[in-house]
């Protein structure tokens, strides 16, 4: 199989406590993978590292063979705007300096040409030197959810004064909606947009059997079922890896199997997990393959049966 993610050397330390130790492990492409280990092993901060909300001290993620550093770096898009704002921010502060002394139109679009050339050309100088020269970098997720590695938290994180529907309504990415000029000058285009985003919402509640709660607000969801939504909400950025970190913790055995249920139909669909989670008999049933942690470090991966047997596992959990 070909691995969707390369974590190699990774470490991480907070002051003088090292949380993640040269960890090193690959998820293959389309498989259910448990992370595990005890409390303090790592496993909450190295998904924090894989999806972007820390920088590591050390070490490589590679997300489909590219460097999570050059997946987080700014488009050409983004650079583009920025280098424009650049451009006007010195142009319009050169037609300033110049009007002070009365000068003539002449002078002052000749002031502005110059400023707009000097911020467009200071911004790409700093680029340059941050990306050859500084050890910069970039913490940005929403760059890592737009390539397709998307996560769930331990704690979930829905927006409690929306309906359920509207929870999953705003996950999709680059809805025309989201740009000004179209919600003005293309209002049938966003229409139609906003239309599409709501019936795939609808098809995804009823995927995960909450369509009866979709005018309810997320806030008032019992927990088994703000962990389905926030699933949903994850599915709805059309991700090819997903992160989810204990996803049955605190919820009822009935929607446990639900969602344990809904876990494997994906997989089998060709998405790809990787799971931390404490009960370790969800784990077993459910992983293709695990990686166990212990202070920071791989100890080791496997199959269910070879990390049940393990002595090292065995004496990492009972202190042995």
């Amino acid at each position: 199989m070909t691995a969707i993610l390369d974590v190699e050397d990774l470490r991480k330390t907070f002051g003088g406590i090292t949380a993640v130790d040269g960890a090193t492990f690959e998820v293959e492409e389309g498989t259910i993978t448990g992370l595990i280990g005890p409390n303090g092993a790592g496993k909450t901060t190295t998904f924090n590292l894989i999806s972007g909300f820390y920088t590591p001290d050390g070490g490589e993620i590679r997300y489909r063979g590219t460097d999570l550093q050059g997946i987080m770096r700014p488009s050409d898009a983004e650079q583009g705007i920025w280098m424009s704002a650049s451009g006007l921010t010195f142009g319009g502060a050169g037609i300033a300096v110049v009007a002070s002394g009365g000068a003539s139109a002449l002078a002052l679009g000749g002031a502005a040409l110059v400023g707009a050339g000097m911020g467009a050309g200071l911004y790409q100088i700093e680029e340059r030197l941050k990306d050859r020269y500084v050890d910069f970098a970039h913490n940005r997720p929403f760059r890592v959810s737009q390539a397709g590695l998307s996560r769930t938290f331990q704690i979930t994180r829905e927006l409690q004064g929306m309906t359920v529907l509207e929870n999953l309504m705003l996950a999709p990415q680059d809805q025309p909606g989201e740009n000004l000029a179209n919600a003005w000058f293309r209002r049938k285009a966003v229409a139609n947009a906003e239309e599409d985003v709501r019936e795939e919402a609808s098809t995804m509640l009823e995927f995960l059997e909450l369509d009866h709660l979709a005018d309810e607000q997320a806030g008032n969801l019992s927990g088994g079922q703000r962990k389905l939504l926030e699933l949903g909400r994850v599915l709805m950025t059309d991700p090819e890896l997903i992160l989810l970190d204990e996803p049955v913790a605190g919820v009822n055995p009935t929607l446990t199997t639900k969602l344990l249920e809904r876990i494997e139909n994906l997989r089998d669909q060709g998405y790809t997990f990787c799971i931390v989670e404490h009960d370790m008999e969800v784990i077993m049933n459910l992983s293709d393959t695990i990686i166990v942690m212990d202070q920071g470090k791989k100890l080791m991966q496997g199959t269910p049966e070879e990390v049940r047997n393990d002595q090292r596992v065995i004496d990492a959990y009972l202190g042995g």
